[in-house]
Protein backbone atom coordinates (compact mmCIF):
# COMPACT_ATOMS: atom_id res chain seq x y z
CA UNK A 1 0.00 0.00 0.00
CA UNK A 2 2.75 2.17 1.21
CA UNK A 3 4.97 1.14 -2.39
CA UNK A 4 1.64 2.30 -4.33
CA UNK A 5 1.29 5.91 -2.67
CA UNK A 6 5.22 6.60 -2.73
CA UNK A 7 4.67 5.70 -7.03
CA UNK A 8 1.78 7.80 -7.28
CA UNK A 9 3.49 10.66 -5.34
CA UNK A 10 6.86 10.04 -7.67
CA UNK A 11 4.98 10.61 -10.52
CA UNK A 12 2.87 13.30 -10.34
CA UNK A 13 6.48 15.30 -8.81
CA UNK A 14 7.78 13.92 -12.25
CA UNK A 15 4.93 15.34 -14.27
CA UNK A 16 5.15 18.86 -13.02
CA UNK A 17 8.76 19.02 -13.51
CA UNK A 18 8.28 18.38 -16.49
CA UNK A 19 5.77 20.68 -17.27
CA UNK A 20 7.87 23.29 -15.59
CA UNK A 21 10.72 22.90 -17.72
CA UNK A 22 8.67 22.70 -20.72
CA UNK A 23 7.25 26.34 -19.65
CA UNK A 24 10.48 27.80 -18.65
CA UNK A 25 12.50 26.56 -22.76
CA UNK A 26 9.83 28.53 -24.46
CA UNK A 27 9.93 32.67 -24.77
CA UNK A 28 6.78 34.50 -24.20
CA UNK A 29 6.35 36.48 -28.08
CA UNK A 30 5.10 39.39 -28.36
CA UNK A 31 3.25 41.03 -31.53
CA UNK A 32 5.66 43.03 -34.00
CA UNK A 33 5.02 46.45 -33.77
CA UNK A 34 5.36 47.82 -36.96
CA UNK A 35 4.85 51.75 -36.07
CA UNK A 36 7.67 52.09 -33.47
CA UNK A 37 10.51 53.93 -34.53
CA UNK A 38 13.95 53.49 -32.48
CA UNK A 39 15.35 57.26 -30.72
CA UNK A 40 18.04 56.54 -32.68
CA UNK A 41 16.45 56.67 -36.18
CA UNK A 42 16.31 60.09 -37.56
CA UNK A 43 15.04 59.87 -40.84
CA UNK A 44 12.14 62.40 -41.77
CA UNK A 45 9.89 62.24 -44.54
CA UNK A 46 9.43 64.99 -46.24
CA UNK A 47 7.51 66.18 -49.25
CA UNK A 48 9.47 65.70 -53.32
CA UNK A 49 10.24 69.27 -54.29
CA UNK A 50 9.55 69.81 -58.08
CA UNK A 51 12.29 69.31 -60.66
CA UNK A 52 11.90 72.13 -63.29
CA UNK A 53 10.98 71.09 -66.63
CA UNK A 54 13.12 71.12 -69.91
CA UNK A 55 11.93 73.79 -72.25
CA UNK A 56 10.48 72.41 -75.41
CA UNK A 57 12.28 73.34 -78.13
CA UNK A 58 11.48 70.94 -80.79
CA UNK A 59 13.78 68.02 -82.46
CA UNK A 60 15.61 67.52 -85.24
CA UNK A 61 14.07 65.43 -87.75
CA UNK A 62 15.90 63.17 -90.61
CA UNK A 63 14.81 63.65 -94.02
CA UNK A 64 15.03 63.47 -97.71
CA UNK A 65 17.50 65.61 -99.77
CA UNK A 66 15.77 67.51 -102.47
CA UNK A 67 16.52 66.21 -106.07
CA UNK A 68 19.04 68.11 -107.98
CA UNK A 69 17.72 71.84 -108.51
CA UNK A 70 14.06 71.80 -107.58
CA UNK A 71 14.80 74.29 -105.09
CA UNK A 72 15.00 77.92 -106.23
CA UNK A 73 18.33 79.99 -105.51
CA UNK A 74 19.17 83.43 -104.80
CA UNK A 75 22.41 85.76 -104.74
CA UNK A 76 24.29 85.20 -101.85
CA UNK A 77 27.52 86.13 -100.00
CA UNK A 78 29.60 82.30 -99.36
CA UNK A 79 31.93 83.70 -97.08
CA UNK A 80 32.84 82.88 -93.94
CA UNK A 81 30.08 84.42 -91.45
CA UNK A 82 30.65 86.24 -88.49
CA UNK A 83 30.31 84.01 -85.34
CA UNK A 84 26.74 84.61 -83.39
CA UNK A 85 28.17 86.55 -80.39
CA UNK A 86 26.30 85.41 -77.41
CA UNK A 87 26.78 88.35 -75.19
CA UNK A 88 23.26 88.28 -73.53
CA UNK A 89 24.16 85.31 -71.96
CA UNK A 90 21.46 82.81 -73.05
CA UNK A 91 21.88 79.24 -72.58
CA UNK A 92 21.90 77.09 -75.49
CA UNK A 93 20.33 73.76 -75.46
CA UNK A 94 22.45 71.29 -78.33
CA UNK A 95 19.56 69.71 -80.69
CA UNK A 96 22.11 67.96 -83.01
CA UNK A 97 25.42 66.78 -82.64
CA UNK A 98 27.25 64.55 -85.11
CA UNK A 99 30.11 63.26 -87.13
CA UNK A 100 28.99 62.50 -90.78
CA UNK A 101 31.59 60.37 -93.00
CA UNK A 102 30.98 61.00 -96.48
CA UNK A 103 31.33 59.28 -99.97
CA UNK A 104 29.93 61.87 -102.04
CA UNK A 105 26.78 61.41 -100.34
CA UNK A 106 24.05 63.81 -98.83
CA UNK A 107 22.48 63.60 -95.36
CA UNK A 108 19.42 66.03 -94.73
CA UNK A 109 17.62 66.59 -91.74
CA UNK A 110 14.77 69.27 -90.73
CA UNK A 111 14.21 71.44 -87.92
CA UNK A 112 10.94 73.78 -87.10
CA UNK A 113 12.59 77.34 -85.84
CA UNK A 114 10.13 78.95 -83.22
CA UNK A 115 12.92 80.52 -80.96
CA UNK A 116 15.70 82.19 -82.99
CA UNK A 117 18.90 82.39 -83.58
CA UNK A 118 19.79 78.56 -84.67
CA UNK A 119 23.99 78.01 -84.54
CA UNK A 120 24.87 75.41 -86.50
CA UNK A 121 28.59 75.15 -86.13
CA UNK A 122 30.77 72.70 -88.35
CA UNK A 123 34.10 70.80 -87.69
CA UNK A 124 36.10 69.42 -91.08
CA UNK A 125 37.93 66.35 -90.92
CA UNK A 126 39.47 65.52 -93.91
CA UNK A 127 41.83 62.12 -94.83
CA UNK A 128 45.68 63.11 -95.09
CA UNK A 129 47.52 61.86 -97.65
CA UNK A 130 50.99 60.60 -98.04
CA UNK A 131 53.61 61.55 -100.63
CA UNK A 132 57.76 60.35 -100.69
CA UNK A 133 60.51 62.17 -102.46
CA UNK A 134 64.23 63.52 -102.54
CA UNK A 135 65.15 66.55 -101.68
CA UNK A 136 68.36 68.13 -100.27
CA UNK A 137 69.37 67.96 -97.15
CA UNK A 138 69.53 71.95 -96.06
CA UNK A 139 72.52 71.61 -93.65
CA UNK A 140 74.98 70.19 -96.26
CA UNK A 141 77.45 72.64 -97.50
CA UNK A 142 77.51 73.88 -101.01
CA UNK A 143 79.89 71.32 -102.72
CA UNK A 144 78.20 68.11 -101.48
CA UNK A 145 75.72 66.90 -103.87
CA UNK A 146 74.39 63.43 -104.11
CA UNK A 147 75.55 62.74 -100.50
CA UNK A 148 72.92 65.90 -99.41
CA UNK A 149 70.11 63.84 -101.23
CA UNK A 150 67.24 62.72 -98.43
CA UNK A 151 64.38 61.19 -98.47
CA UNK A 152 61.14 63.23 -97.48
CA UNK A 153 57.47 62.19 -96.47
CA UNK A 154 54.90 65.08 -96.87
CA UNK A 155 51.83 64.66 -95.08
CA UNK A 156 48.70 66.95 -96.78
CA UNK A 157 45.53 66.76 -96.54
CA UNK A 158 43.15 65.52 -99.89
CA UNK A 159 43.29 68.81 -102.18
CA UNK A 160 40.23 67.10 -103.74
CA UNK A 161 38.24 66.34 -100.69
CA UNK A 162 35.08 68.95 -100.43
CA UNK A 163 31.96 69.99 -98.27
CA UNK A 164 28.71 71.85 -98.44
CA UNK A 165 25.72 72.87 -96.53
CA UNK A 166 22.69 74.28 -97.42
CA UNK A 167 19.56 75.47 -95.09
CA UNK A 168 16.86 75.79 -97.18
CA UNK A 169 13.16 77.68 -95.51
CA UNK A 170 10.48 75.34 -96.69
CA UNK A 171 8.06 77.58 -96.01
CA UNK A 172 9.57 80.59 -98.74
CA UNK A 173 11.23 77.56 -100.63
CA UNK A 174 14.17 79.88 -100.81
CA UNK A 175 17.84 78.72 -99.62
CA UNK A 176 18.61 80.97 -96.62
CA UNK A 177 22.70 80.37 -96.28
CA UNK A 178 24.79 77.94 -97.90
CA UNK A 179 28.82 77.32 -96.81
CA UNK A 180 31.18 74.40 -96.92
CA UNK A 181 34.95 73.67 -97.24
CA UNK A 182 37.22 73.84 -100.37
CA UNK A 183 35.71 74.08 -104.02
CA UNK A 184 34.10 77.66 -103.59
CA UNK A 185 35.03 78.32 -100.08
CA UNK A 186 37.85 78.77 -97.86
CA UNK A 187 39.50 75.85 -96.01
CA UNK A 188 38.73 77.23 -92.62
CA UNK A 189 38.18 73.56 -90.69
CA UNK A 190 35.55 75.68 -87.75
CA UNK A 191 32.87 77.45 -89.83
CA UNK A 192 29.56 78.93 -88.26
CA UNK A 193 25.94 79.03 -89.88
CA UNK A 194 23.26 81.36 -88.39
CA UNK A 195 19.64 81.15 -89.02
CA UNK A 196 18.46 84.68 -87.64
CA UNK A 197 14.83 84.32 -88.79
CA UNK A 198 11.83 81.58 -87.20
CA UNK A 199 10.44 79.01 -90.02
CA UNK A 200 10.82 75.43 -91.14
CA UNK A 201 14.22 74.48 -92.41
CA UNK A 202 15.70 71.94 -94.63
CA UNK A 203 19.40 71.27 -94.07
CA UNK A 204 21.51 69.45 -96.47
CA UNK A 205 24.82 68.16 -95.99
CA UNK A 206 26.94 66.60 -98.94
CA UNK A 207 30.74 65.81 -99.26
CA UNK A 208 33.28 63.72 -101.44
CA UNK A 209 34.90 60.98 -100.25
CA UNK A 210 38.47 61.32 -97.22
CA UNK A 211 35.96 63.77 -95.85
CA UNK A 212 34.31 63.64 -92.43
CA UNK A 213 31.92 66.95 -90.58
CA UNK A 214 31.26 66.99 -87.22
CA UNK A 215 28.01 69.02 -87.47
CA UNK A 216 26.33 70.91 -84.06
CA UNK A 217 23.19 72.67 -83.86
CA UNK A 218 21.97 74.92 -80.79
CA UNK A 219 19.41 76.62 -79.95
CA UNK A 220 18.09 79.17 -76.69
CA UNK A 221 16.87 76.47 -74.20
Amino acid sequence: MRASAFISASAGILLVLLLLSSGCGQRPTTAKNTSFQPFWDTTVTTAGTPVPTTPDVGVVVEATPFPVETVATTPMMTSRPSPWETTDQTVYMEIYNREIPFKYNITAVEYRLENPPLLIDFNIKTVNLTRTGVARDPTCTPTETNLCLRTVTITYPDPAAWFTITVTNLDTKQVYARNGYARDYDVDMDKQVVIRSPGNYHIEMAGSIHISAVVRMRVPG
